[in-house]
């Protein structure tokens, strides 16, 4: 998030824009969203925190979010436009069969993508991956058991 943040506030400095205390709140609401969201989901949100929060303050914000590469923009059949940081939120499997799309929240693999940049001498600021293959439905693996204090999700072959 501190990136992201970073790169936020360069891109309001560039456009002779302020960083406000309800721009750095509604920041931190959306980049704490596992998922996306609307620019109203976002303001009942923000306002849940500082009544003081308009609509319009939080449509602009969601706005410079997306014009400084931070939050993707969504388009669903609704008609309603959601919003999604543009982090590792944007790293997912999709299955080639059901369309499924799973999200990838694995440190090991944010950590690989960081360490590669490093090697590199690249300074990474977000990325995205997208794998392609079945998933444990379609494919005949089963996930095993949750093992207590940890959280496996990976996939195993199903016994005949």
């Amino acid at each position: 998030m501190q990136e992201a943040l970073k790169s936020f506030k360069r891109y309001l400095l560039q456009n002779n824009l302020r960083l406000t205390q309800q721009r750095i709140l509604i920041f931190k609401i959306f980049m704490s969203e596992e998922e996306r969201i609307s620019p109203e989901e976002l303001l009942l949100e923000a306002q849940g925190v500082d009544t003081t929060i308009s609509r319009s303050t939080v449509y602009r914000t969601v706005k410079h979010l997306h014009s400084a590469g931070i939050a993707r923009c969504i388009h669903e059949g609704d008609g309603v436009t959601y919003y999604e940081p543009m982090g590792d939120q944007s790293c997912q499997m999709i299955c080639e069969r059901c369309g499924r799309a799973i999200p990838i929240k694995n440190p090991y693999y944010e950590c690989l993508q960081q360490e590669t940049a490093r090697q590199q001498g690249f300074t990474l600021y977000r990325y995205t991956s997208v794998l392609y293959g079945l998933c444990c439905d379609c494919s005949g693996i089963q996930r095993p058991a949750s093992t207590p204090g940890r959280r496996r999700k990976h996939c195993r072959r199903r016994k005949a």
